[in-house]
Formats: C-alpha cells, structure tokens, sequence
C-alpha cells in the first residue's frame, strides 16, 4: 500500500525487496507494516497478494511426454517399443509440429535397429499413422514439408526397402 503521490515516483518501489523478510512477516503477521528500508509512506499489507503463473513453450521440444519419449528414444531406449506405440495417442497437430523431427527418429531407429526386426512393425505402424494424419484435410497443407522432406532430408540407405 502506499501513498499515491509517492507511487508516482517509481524510483520510490523498484529499489524495494522482492520478497518481505520471513521472520518479520510472522511478528506482524494480520497487519500491515512498514518494509525496513522502504521509502516512506510504503507498506506491505498481508492482506495483499497475486498468483503468476506461467506457461512453458519450447520451439524446439514437445511437453508432450509421449512424443518426447520417441524423440528422445536414445536416452532410455528400454521405453522404445512403448514409446512408438504411446505415438498413435498423440495428438495430430502436436506430431505435424515436429514432422521432420519424428521422422527422423523413426528412421534412425529402423537405420540402427537394421540386423533385428523388432521395431519394424511398430515403427511402419507410426509412419502409416502419420501418412494417415497428412490425408486428414486438417493437416494436408503439411503434404509438402513431408515432399520437402523426402526430396532433401530423407537419407535412411536401410530403410528404402
């Protein structure tokens, strides 16, 4: 709280502390008080508060745990065989976002999977589901990031068969 003239001046609470003073907040706790070092005519009531919160967004990465899990099957690759099945549940748009992304792993997994075929199966499932979303009218204008991608991108030499 504090006097409207003095809060015109914002030299008067930009130099005050971010946080009150723990012990100080319990002694006077249901009061309002004066921070040590304030400019006159401030004071912190306990009455007053806000709640920030935040949303996290990377341009990079998915939050999504179920795509992050397959882009970074390296990392925990006893998850593998349910990451590339947790795939089909994620959501289109989400997947169309990291299109090169997801292709990419998925083709580095068949490229360093090559002498097994067990991820084969799973692996042809995730990319007919992502064939399936660009047929979707919602996502075909990604049809050419996926011809983009298969003219200057794709290089699995393993995976053309």
């Amino acid at each position: 709280q504090g006097d409207s003239k003095k809060l015109e001046d914002a030299s008067s609470y930009l130099s005050l502390p971010s946080e009150r003073n723990l012990s100080e907040s319990k002694l006077l706790s249901g009061s309002s008080f004066r921070v040590s070092g304030a400019a006159p005519g401030l004071a912190v009531s306990t009455r007053d508060s806000f709640q920030i919160s935040t949303l996290v967004c990377s341009t990079k990465l998915t939050q999504n745990v179920n795509l992050l899990g397959l882009l970074k099957w390296r990392s925990k690759p006893s998850l593998l065989c349910g990451n590339l099945q947790k795939l089909m549940n994620v959501d289109g748009g989400e997947v169309i976002k990291f299109l090169q992304d997801t292709l990419d792993a998925l083709f580095s997994i068949m490229m360093e999977h090559s002498e097994t075929d067990v991820y084969d199966t799973l692996v042809f499932d995730a990319l007919v589901f992502i064939v399936g979303l660009l047929a979707d009218r919602k996502f075909q204008h990604f049809n050419t990031v996926l011809e983009a991608y298969i003219r200057q991108h794709f290089s699995a030499t393993l995976a053309y068969k």
